[in-house]
């Protein structure tokens, strides 16, 4: 009797302390990740097997369910996100059940998407010098002077350089790998699931910044607005809106003609 006592407190004790760090856990702050960068998470949910809900133009929160284990009545989720814009999220809004309901009475899955600046950053990014030099009559003469010379000198020696370069462009233009070629390795991780998060991120950048040329867009804006007006361009929104759907399928299962997706990022000598 007393042998079965004591077994009965020990486990009593445990089982205890076992819920008080589970419950110290669940208040705990998440992790901020910051916008563009996947973060991840594991959690068990209760109920029928969930799925990741579609992604909108709209959406601040790109979810997709990278494995699922069962667990007794309920299943553990490895969840993958991004964020668009800074803030908490409840990752239990971007699940839906399999025939497509909003799942309810589950406990939260809390997430911080964090921004790139603070938040009371005043929004310039290079620092304006106010001091002034102010030079006397002399020393401006003298340094016009300097200036001049200079210029006379160099000049000859400029435009021979540039005469050499220009011609050294010619006969290596050919030979200098385009966007499209720069691309590819990277589209094609993609597409088989194998391109880790900084690898999406220098794709994203890469991909941005040549439509930013490309149609005259600002540097400075929301990346979100960015991205989704590439989405809806005529040859910016087919590799974006791949990329998206591999992100949504398992590793391996997408089938695509990655030639005809990189086709408006080459060269015009070699569209041709």
């Amino acid at each position: 009797m007393k042998l079965t006592f004591l077994v009965r407190l020990v486990a009593t004790i445990f089982l205890t302390s076992h819920t008080c760090s589970i419950a110290q856990k669940m208040d705990e702050q998440p992790e901020s990740i910051p916008i563009g960068l996947e973060g991840k998470v594991m959690v068990v949910l209760p109920g029928p097997k969930l799925k990741a809900a579609p992604v909108g133009d709209k959406s601040k929160i790109i979810l997709r369910i990278h494995d699922i284990f069962p667990n007794g009545n309920s299943y553990r989720y490895d969840l993958r996100y991004f964020g668009f814009v800074p803030g908490k999220y409840n990752l239990n809004q971007f699940l839906l059940t399999l025939d497509g309901k909003t799942p309810t009475n589950l406990p939260p899955t809390k997430i911080i998407i964090g921004g790139i600046l603070p938040e009371d950053h005043d929004g310039i990014l290079i620092e304006e010098d106010n001091t002034k030099i102010e030079l006397s009559s002399n020393y401006t003469a003298w340094l016009i002077g300097i200036v001049a010379l200079w210029i006379l000198i160099a000049l000859p020696l400029f435009l021979a350089g540039l005469k050499s370069k220009k011609n050294f462009g010619k006969t290596n233009d050919f030979n200098e790998p385009d966007l499209a070629q720069r691309l590819r390795p990277l589209v094609e991780q993609a597409a088989t699931g194998d391109l880790d998060t900084e690898g999406r991120a220098i794709l994203e950048r890469m991909i941005f910044s040549h439509w930013r040329e490309q149609l005259n867009l600002p540097k400075e804006g929301n990346p979100v607005d960015l991205y989704l007006q590439l989405k809806q361009h005529d040859d910016a929104g087919p590799l974006l809106c791949g990329l998206e759907d591999w992100l949504h399928r398992p590793p391996g299962t997408s089938a695509v003609d990655i030639t005809a997706l990189l086709e408006p990022y080459r060269k015009p000598s070699q569209q041709e």
